[in-house]
């Protein structure tokens, strides 16, 4: 899914949350109706204006700096007062005074994250792979129980030997980093 450029679609007087430097100048604009102050705020929250290394913080197009998404969240809740949500939301919310982030140190601590989820990633990858694999082996070993010719109980066989080495190749890279060359 690409992500849409919005300040290359619309024009600047078209966009009301583009005239709002901060959560404070959309909630003390007396143009804006309650329900056009949500809309931009909840723009704003979306993960669309994410800051990839960041979550927590927002990059609007046309700002210089990132929003905190605690900030825009507080905002809405305020706004909320007025009209509360159906019950059982509240009580899921991330509370803005519990939320203190140093962006310095988030930012160092990012890379790590990003690694470690990649690792498990591969590792989860790793773990489906020799499922199917043995899956396949069952079957092969169903197919084997059947009347086959020689030529069909060869290629079988065969397939069922690459689907071993597979297993091994896959268990050997995750223990050492590389393949065992079967």
């Amino acid at each position: 899914m690409k992500r849409a450029v919005h300040d290359q679609v619309v024009s600047m007087q078209f966009r009301p949350d583009a005239h709002h430097r901060s959560v404070q100048a959309v909630l003390k604009d007396p143009k804006l109706s309650s329900d056009e102050k949500r809309a931009i705020l909840s723009a704003w929250a979306s993960d669309m204006y994410a800051v990839e290394s960041s979550p927590l913080l927002r990059m609007i197009p046309g700002h210089r700096t990132p929003l905190r998404l605690s900030e825009i969240l507080s905002a809405l809740r305020g706004l909320d007062d007025n009209d509360p949500p159906p019950r059982g939301g509240a009580a899921k919310r991330i509370s803005a005074g519990n939320i203190n982030i140093d962006v310095n140190r988030h930012a160092e601590v990012a890379p790590a994250v990003y690694h470690l989820a990649r690792l498990r990633r591969e590792s989860d990858l790793r773990a489906t792979s020799i499922r199917a694999h043995r899956d396949n082996i069952r079957r092969y070993q169903r197919i084997l129980k059947t009347d086959l010719t020689e030529l069909e109980r060869q290629f079988v066989v065969r397939r069922m030997a690459e689907e071993r080495c597979a297993i091994r190749n896959l268990a050997h890279a995750q223990n050492l980093g590389g393949t065992d060359g079967c």
